[in-house]
């Protein structure tokens, strides 16, 4: 009787298996919508996965309500910083939440102690919203950092490439390629960048400069919307070299101005901790001396 019906039960795993190879062979594969395809592609960091199970469902609503909701800076979704970072919105409200949950638990947990030994519980709500609190906003100031200091590493890393641009229309290319080839020199992220753009532009039919500026535009980089600008004043048929060369070194004249404006500001702000170093070895010198006279 087992036979038979492990028997049974093979020919139906093997018909079912067959129905389902026919009517895929048949029917075929299911239609692509290029157009929300090349979207997808242009836009892959600004889009998300669809929500599969309920915390899913909940970061993805929260998401969807603070996308359309006009919120203070430090409770939106800084839509600039994350297409620089290449982070989605769900990826920042996950972040948060994360954060949110691991100070509430924290904060509970440290909580237990002087709760048992007869702290008042007031007291103890108020640390344990200053710890949710925090553990709210730490996320943003992270990212606003890290958005910072990319920032700045971009503008640093433009007039290279600003360079490589100008060598390659002096060797005679067109305003596209001589932006793609440039790009491709280099491994800094931003030249990896500036390559898959380039080259996804190109392949879907857009312009390089109208996806230069829109990169510029989306990331909060009004450097690169100016190289935009030149490579389309090239593309009529102006001559940038020099444009380009001279918009280099007036980026690195502004590098090195914020650098030097930097290294001023530490300096001023060591001022205090070296006069109170210098007060206390002046007081531990003349201690001996002191005692000695009031002895």
């Amino acid at each position: 009787m087992n036979t038979v019906l492990l028997l049974a039960v093979g020919a139906g795993c093997m018909l079912g298996l067959g129905l389902t190879l026919a009517v895929r062979t048949v029917v075929g594969p299911a239609p692509m919508d290029a157009s929300a395809a090349l979207d997808h592609l242009a836009h892959r960091g600004s889009t998300s996965v669809p929500a599969a199970g309920w915390r899913a469902r909940v970061v993805d609503s929260a998401t969807r309500r603070t996308q359309h909701q006009a919120l203070p800076s430090w409770l939106g979704i800084p839509v600039h910083d994350l297409a620089l970072l290449n982070l989605t919105p769900t990826d920042y409200v996950t972040a948060r939440l994360r954060w949110l949950t691991g100070s509430l638990a924290v904060t509970i947990l440290l909580a237990i102690g002087p709760a048992a030994v007869g702290v008042p519980l007031e007291l103890l709500a108020g640390l344990a919203a200053v710890g949710v609190l925090v553990g709210a906003v730490l996320p943003v100031w992270q990212l606003r950092d890290r958005a910072t200091a990319t920032r700045e590493d971009a503008q640093r890393a433009l007039p290279v490439y600003l360079d490589l641009v100008a060598q390659q229309r002096g060797a005679g290319q067109a305003p596209g390629p001589a932006l793609r080839e440039a790009a491709a020199v280099g491994d800094h992220w931003l030249l990896t960048r500036l390559h898959s753009t380039l080259t996804h532009a190109e392949h879907s039919g857009h312009s390089p400069w109208d996806a230069l500026r829109d990169l510029g535009t989306r990331t909060k980089l009004p450097e690169l919307v100016a190289v935009a600008d030149l490579a389309a004043t090239a593309a009529d048929g102006a001559a940038i070299y020099a444009s380009l060369t001279t918009h280099a070194a007036s980026l690195r004249s502004a590098a090195i101005s914020t650098d030097k404006a930097e290294a001023n500001a530490r300096t001023e702000r060591l001022t205090l901790p070296v006069t109170l170093l210098l007060l206390g070895v002046l007081l531990l010198a003349c201690y001996p001396a002191v005692t000695r006279l009031l002895g």
